[in-house]
Order: structure tokens, then C-alpha cells, then sequence
């Protein structure tokens, strides 16, 4: 039996700036926000399937969604956690390496 599903999760990676918000009409810190999906199989083996980041004014939430490359370029580490962005590669991996010495015996 195989357990597969989905789901998905979103972040708070704070105030990035102080801008003037058009719903609030004054001056208002601004945060940034991820939201992502992810797929896994067994609740360990993940791949991200969508993520989106989010800058909203911190008191009406009213903001756009920004571009992923530039903001993650600006980004110290990623905040997705490890095994949900990159748990596929230990699934694949020992898959592709018994598969790599059975075409090599």
C-alpha cells in the first residue's frame, strides 16, 4: 500500500519595509509572506508543487504577490523546511543506484 497525498502551508518571514498602503491611506509595515503546496509520498518523501510569495500590508492585509526568483535571491536560507522541498531525492536515489548496478552486473 502506498500513502501519497498533499498539502500545503504558509509563512510569516516578517516586516521587510514600511511603504504607504492605498487601503489604509497612511504609512504601514509591510510583511512578506510564502504560501506553498507541496505532495509527499509516506509523509516523508516531498516535492514542492507551488509556492507563491506574498507582500501585505501588515494591518488590512491588502498587498500582490511578488516575483519567487527575486525574492529568494534576497533570502539568507530558504524557509521552505528540507525533506518537503528535497525528500524525493532519497526516495529516487537508492531507486536509481540499485538500478545503476543492476544494468552494470
Amino acid at each position: 500500500m502506498i500513502i501519497w497525498g498533499s498539502g500545503g502551508d504558509n509563512k510569516d518571514l516578517g516586516v521587510v519595509e514600511h511603504r504607504n498602503c492605498p487601503t489604509c491611506a497612511k504609512v504601514q509595515p509591510f510583511k512578506l509572506f510564502l504560501q506553498y503546496r507541496f505532495s509527499h509520498v509516506y509523509y516523508i518523501f516531498g516535492w514542492v508543487t507551488e509556492k507563491k510569495y506574498l507582500l501585505a500590508c501588515d494591518v488590512c492585509r491588502q498587498g500582490w504577490e511578488l516575483q519567487a526568483k527575486e525574492v529568494e535571491a534576497s533570502l539568507k536560507e530558504n524557509p521552505i523546511p528540507f525533506m518537503k522541498r528535497y525528500g524525493w531525492a532519497f526516495l529516487v536515489g537508492p531507486i536509481a543506484f540499485f538500478l545503476l548496478v543492476g544494468l552494470l552486473q
